[in-house]
């Protein structure tokens, strides 16, 4: 089943094509890599696919919904959450409460439940918290619940943050370079939690990344831009043996 289907993405900037006629169909469960050379427009295809900028043309649909024209809260509604390569959390709540943010448009009560502490808040704030700590125990972060997120190590901010876009439901979990400022260890901690993640929660996976021992090692197809146009697309394998591909990273 295709979950994903983009059609001729494209996007101008004033006189600047950034993405022109981009492809991609993403299937059920999959986990699916977007590489390229610094610049080459990856973070900006995030950005359509999550409503941050509308496309010049194309189309993107979701389970053959189409996401033209949405926003970013229709679009997470609708089963697409992403993380940035800069990290965005709410430095100064508690880990858990990072978590149930996510949570609440699956947990609703009204302004008079919330004002007196009826029977009906309590037992949606009960679920929330169960929810959410079952969230952190995928990623080894239950034992940090009540600290301030921004009292965690640099790696363990990275996993709060997919914890966090999975307390959404997403059918897509798109990953903005997961492994930046990680040394060695932690990234090969994420390639278990990725995996882990796609396997338990059946979601698919789209990450940008360049590290490419990550990408490499869990992708199952990549496609490669450069300059804002599809350069080529295949297997890990069928990647690493281009020739473009690897001119494109470089040089001649």
């Amino acid at each position: 089943m295709t979950i994903l289907q983009v059609t001729d993405l494209g996007i101008n900037f004033g006189g600047l094509r950034a993405v022109d006629r981009f492809n991609l169909t993403i299937e059920e469960n999959q986990l699916y890599g977007l590489i390229g050379p610094n610049g080459a427009g990856k973070t900006t295809v995030f950005n359509m696919l999550t409503g941050v900028y509308e496309p010049t043309d194309g189309k993107i649909s979701l389970e053959g919904k189409m996401l033209n024209h949405k926003t970013c809260h229709q679009i997470a509604q609708m089963g697409i959450a992403r993380t940035f390569q800069n990290i965005r959390l709410f430095n100064d709540l508690s880990v858990i409460e990072n978590v149930k943010m996510g949570l609440y448009h699956q947990y609703k009560y009204s302004l008079f439940d919330a004002l007196f502490k009826t029977r009906k808040f309590f037992a949606c704030e009960k679920a929330m918290t169960d929810e959410a700590m079952q969230l952190l125990e995928v990623f080894h972060l239950h034992t940090y619940a009540k600290i301030k997120a921004k009292n965690l190590p640099y790696g363990k901010q990275r996993e709060l943050e997919i914890a966090r876009a999975l307390a959404t439901h997403p059918k897509l979990l798109l990953l903005d370079e997961p492994a930046a400022g990680m040394n060695p260890q932690e990234t090969n901690e994420l390639m278990e939690t990725i995996q882990k993640v796609r396997d338990q929660f059946h979601i698919a996976i789209l990450l940008i990344e360049h590290d490419m021992k990550l990408v490499m090692g869990i992708c199952e197809k990549i496609t490669v831009l450069n300059y804002g146009s599809v350069l080529a697309c295949g297997t890990p394998e069928e990647i690493q043996n281009n020739h473009e591909v690897v001119k494109a990273y470089l040089g001649d």
